[in-house]
């Protein structure tokens, strides 16, 4: 009885809209006369006419002889609301069965042009330029071994040699000799007490010690020259020293975070940094290097300068900031980084940030060859490639499933920022694993909190030596309880992480080589062929299958 009435509603339904679906033609009303007669809508209908939706249809029974308008609109409601759930149903299932079918379609059409570059199977026109492409190759690698022939020092580590240094506290990293690159990375002592900054030296070798491939050269410095921008160092240093000498580690993190001298911090500090996952923040980064930029710009906002200078002031301000601390491969790429942005917005050109990347290896590699063997280098490609070309994969998967159905912006913009941490971390577990032994597990976690506290700190170690500079002095005492504030709580931070177990894991022995270049070629053909297949947007379809809907 009751499918006899439900079928009596169907027919009113049809004489309502206004519509002969058997004499329609269009594909819309014929597809949904298909869905409309389809066994598994009667399913639909008659499971929930058993099991809740009559008893909750406003507590009016259905009286077998009753014919009154009441009870038959019920019942219209409530076909029409199972039809409505019976089309969504069916266009999740049209959307799932589309989706396999173009993966299959996709998987077969890339199969069959693998099996053709494999069989050559490829026309004259296409062996031309793939020859032209691998001549071009060729000839690039020719040329780099005879420029890395060139600038390479190749002589021995005896006599008196020109040093080009950078001094740290007691050490000092040799940089250049005789104004030729190392293929190993060199030490000498600090014997003469020189300040942190950058020398030119004459040194005379006495004995020269190599361990694990790192060069530590003994003898006398016979002269030195100081580079022109150590006094703006010392100035700096001098602002640290009035304002946060009686703070330990407030001032050994000031030195560190903003000139990159490292000397004054602690071994228990840089271990806690490193085990929390945030000793990227007493490392000059490419962070510190956009507060300098965005600072600038906030400035100079606030004054009615045109659009144009304030960029090129902002890209006076980066230079000179960068040649401060000295052009390590690190700071270099992320100053090319930052100052092709810049040139972008002077010169009204879209940004393209994968290009700016590659411009800025090109250039380190020129440079300085010997810098792709840098671990600092190496850990921040890692971190700039996970952040352009993994993480917009990554997130084209938990975009909908997961931060489209979150409301609340600051609760989704946190959530993004988990993913993202974790990406990061994905991209430099093998370095991690090959240089310093460890895994990271879960210190990602503490990155969501730490490096926004971290950043509000550099931030105002920032405007301390802005004010000093501009002798503003009299806004010292507020600038300082500020930061020592928000200093204490990081600093707090950082120790209650450190006590969290499981953060990293210590490896026995370091990871092979092999197992590195295993890792990231996986890495590669995950991100770059087996996501795509599951992100797949059919557009074509949802907007056809709307349109149906609507019609």
């Amino acid at each position: 009885m009751t499918i006899q009435r439900l079928t009596c509603g169907r027919r009113k339904f049809k004489l309502k809209s206004g519509r002969n679906v058997e004499n329609n033609t269009t594909t819309g009303q014929n597809s949904k006369k298909r869905d409309f007669e389809n066994i598994k809508f009667r399913k639909i209908v008659k499971k929930s006419n058993k099991n809740k939706n009559l008893k909750n249809s406003g507590n009016t029974k259905i009286n077998k002889n009753s014919g009154s308008n009441e009870t038959q609109e019920n019942v219209t409601k409530f076909e029409n609301k199972e039809f409505d759930k019976y089309i969504l149903e069916m266009k999740k299932l049209r959307e799932k069965e589309a989706r396999k079918k173009y993966i299959k379609s996709e998987l077969s059409r890339r199969k069959q042009n693998l099996v053709r570059f494999f069989n050559m199977e490829i026309g004259i026109e296409e062996v031309k330029k793939t020859w032209q492409f691998g001549i071009l190759i060729l000839a690039g690698i020719f040329l780099f071994v005879f420029y890395l022939n060139f600038i390479t020092f190749k002589g021995e580590l005896s006599g008196e040699k020109t040093f080009y240094v950078k001094i740290d506290g007691n050490r000092g990293s040799v940089l250049k000799v005789n104004n030729k690159y190392l293929k190993s990375q060199a030490s000498i002592e600090n014997k003469k007490g020189l300040e942190y900054g950058f020398y030119l030296m004459r040194y005379k070798i006495r004995k020269v010690v190599n361990k694990n491939g790192n060069i530590k050269i003994e003898g006398k410095v016979l002269g030195y020259k100081e580079s022109r921008l150590n006094g703006v160092r010392k100035y700096i240093l001098e602002i640290f020293d009035n304002l946060f000498l009686t703070e330990e580690n407030l001032y050994a993190f000031s030195r560190a975070a903003v000139l990159g001298e490292k000397a004054e911090v602690s071994k228990d500090m840089k271990d806690k940094f490193k085990y929390t996952g945030l000793a990227h923040l007493i490392v000059i980064s490419g962070t510190h290097i956009s507060l300098v930029v965005i600072g600038i710009v906030k400035i100079l906002d606030g004054m009615s300068l045109g659009y144009r200078f304030k960029y090129l002031m902002a890209l006076a301000a980066l230079t000179f900031y960068c040649a401060l601390i000295g052009f390590s491969p690190g700071i270099l790429r992320a100053y090319i980084m930052g100052a092709m942005m810049i040139l972008a917005r002077i010169l009204f050109e879209q940004e393209d940030i994968k290009k700016s990347l590659l411009i800025s290896f090109i250039v380190i590699i020129v440079l300085n060859p010997y810098s792709l063997f840098d671990i600092s280098m190496q850990l921040s490609y890692a971190a700039v490639v996970a952040i352009i070309f993994v993480n917009p994969e990554f997130k084209k998967i938990y975009q909908k499933k997961i931060l489209d159905k979150i409301k609340n912006e600051v609760l989704r913009n946190t959530v993004d920022l988990i993913f993202l941490s974790l990406t990061i971390q994905i991209t430099s577990i093998p370095l991690f694993l090959y240089y310093f032994e460890k895994l990271p597990l879960f210190s990602f976690l503490l990155n969501i909190v730490g490096i926004p506290i971290g950043t509000v700190v550099i931030q105002c170690l920032f405007f301390a030596v802005l004010l000093n500079i501009f002798k503003l002095s009299l806004f010292n005492g507020i600038v300082v309880f500020i930061t020592e504030v928000i200093f204490k709580a990081f600093e707090g931070f950082i120790y209650a992480g450190s006590k969290i177990p499981l953060l990293q894991m210590n490896i026995n022995g370091k990871a092979p080589l092999w197992t590195v270049f295993a890792y990231y070629g996986m890495l590669f053909f995950i991100t770059f062929f087996v996501m795509p297949l599951f992100t797949v947007k059919i557009d074509m379809y949802s907007s056809s299958f709307n349109t149906e809907i609507i019609k």
